[in-house]
């Protein structure tokens, strides 16, 4: 209790103060705490020259505030005086020594006798030592290390502080450009496939697949790599339930995927199987889901030959303008034979609205033969609107390549060089229609998915796996 209230005084004290007076009083009778100080103004004054008195050495600031703690018990008010000085060693105990000659406080006679006269300063410096010594093992503790440590924390800080965010969920920072993605399980899988080198994973971060992950695997190459314990086996028959993964890879059984090395998760992922012959570690009943599962993928490579990539390819290399009579000529010299055939007419009359835009397009010659050959399965590409033509004319041929952003009202927002178009689309906004001068991918076709882009003119077409059935996309031939 003593001590703290010393603090108190050195913390009340001026800056300047170098001696802190402690002095005990017994008082017969109850008095306050200025009947106190007036005593030991009153008593003490004349006793000593006038440099020494102590009201004018308070109002020189050479000694501090005065401090009275008392305690009334028994009729009688015991207690103690801090008294703070800065003057020197002579006069401060002369000082002291004057204070104890007060006997009598308001009408109660009285006893003061000095404890202590405390240096300070060596309080100060006591208090200094003890924090530096702190501060110092604390220092010493937080940055010993030696060089290998050093170099794995710079390792991991380069591998695993590249974890981004992809709409709420961990990923790998090659999440946004790559054509395939790996599913995993939580964050740590995430900093393991980092430390591998493998930096296009994502994160269900726990057994319900989240929608963005199921778009995700609709528009992409997938790979589900999970831990090889019951924990991966519910996560997997999860996905193959509501998405569309193409190949499956699993840690060791009773391992997980946070606890491989790098080497270790090169090694499983080299042994990636497709569905068909996915396994589950420990019993549980998916056997129908997984048959679902490859059933579902089935349909979807059947149903790939009819998207309109294929046909792009065939109407580029296929551009003379002769053939245009084709479609007028054909019906009138085939026209005797439809009679002994029962089965021509139907097959024109069926078809007649996927042709007749293409019969009007000099872009592609027809004839019966190549209709009857590739003309349902892989038809041309429509023509191109013709309020786009007038920009894709300017644009056509030119020696810089370069891409066109127009809104829903045909207005032009920028062009940009085809190179950056990818990071380009990424940051726009109220894009809905682009041209430009370069072959069209899968990778763009998401991109401009994702920014809701719904009519794209290209020059060539690339290999596309997956379209958004809202995207509508013309070529320049």
């Amino acid at each position: 209790m003593a001590n703290d209230n010393k603090q108190s005084a050195m913390h009340d004290e001026p800056s300047t103060t170098k001696y802190l007076i402690r002095a005990d009083f017994t008082i017969d009778g109850l008095v306050e705490k200025p009947d106190v100080v007036g005593a030991l103004f009153g008593q003490t004054e004349g006793l000593l020259s006038e440099e020494l008195e102590l009201r004018e050495l308070q109002k020189s600031g050479r000694v501090g505030r005065i401090q009275v703690h008392l305690n009334i018990r028994g009729g009688k008010t015991r207690g103690y005086i801090d008294i703070p000085s800065s003057l020197d060693k002579v006069e401060t105990s002369i000082l002291a020594a004057a204070i104890e000659t007060v006997d009598r406080i308001g009408p109660c006679s009285a006893r003061i006798s000095i404890k202590s006269i405390d240096d300070i300063r060596v309080e100060k410096m006591k208090k200094i030592r003890e924090r530096a010594s702190e501060l110092l093992q604390k220092w010493n503790t937080e940055t010993h290390q030696d060089s290998s440590e050093l170099a794995d924390e710079v390792l991991k800080a380069a591998r695993v502080g590249g974890i981004i965010q992809f709409r709420h969920l961990p990923a790998g920072p090659e999440i946004n450009d790559s054509d395939s993605i790996i599913i995993v399980e939580g964050r740590a899988d995430i900093a393991a496939c980092l430390r591998a080198g493998v930096r296009n994973t994502i994160a269900v971060e726990g057994a319900s697949v989240p929608k963005v992950v199921i778009d995700l695997t609709r528009k992409r190459s997938t790979l589900a790599f999970l831990d090889g314990d019951r924990g991966g086996d519910l996560i997997l028959k999860e996905l193959l339930m509501y998405s569309d993964i193409d190949y499956v890879a699993r840690a060791p059984t009773g391992k997980e995927v946070e606890d491989l090395k790098p080497e270790e998760i090169i090694e499983q992922l080299s042994k990636k199987v497709p569905i068909e012959q996915a396994t589950f570690v420990s019993e549980i009943h998916a056997a129908d889901v997984l048959e679902k599962a490859i059933k579902r993928k089935a349909a979807k490579k059947i149903q790939k030959p009819k998207v309109a990539p294929v046909s792009a390819k065939a109407a580029l290399k296929k551009v003379p303008a002769k053939p245009i009579t084709a479609p007028t000529k054909k019906p009138t010299t085939r026209k005797p034979p439809t009679q002994t055939s029962e089965r021509g007419p139907p097959r024109t009359s069926g078809r007649p609205p996927a042709r007749r835009p293409y019969s009007r397009d000099s872009r592609r010659p027809s004839s019966r033969d190549r209709g009857s050959r590739e003309g349902y399965r892989k038809p041309p590409p429509p023509k191109i609107p013709d309020e786009l033509l007038p920009i894709v004319k300017e644009i056509d041929g030119k020696e810089k390549q370069e891409g066109v952003f127009l809104n829903d009202k045909l207005k032009e927002l920028k062009r940009v060089p085809v190179a950056k178009i990818i990071d380009e689309i990424k940051k726009s906004k109220g894009v809905t229609k682009l041209i430009f001068d370069g072959i069209l991918t899968q990778r763009l076709i998401d991109a401009c998915d994702e920014k809701n882009i719904d009519v794209i003119v290209a020059a060539r077409i690339g290999k596309i796996e997956r379209r958004p059935a809202k995207l509508k996309f013309y070529t320049f031939a």
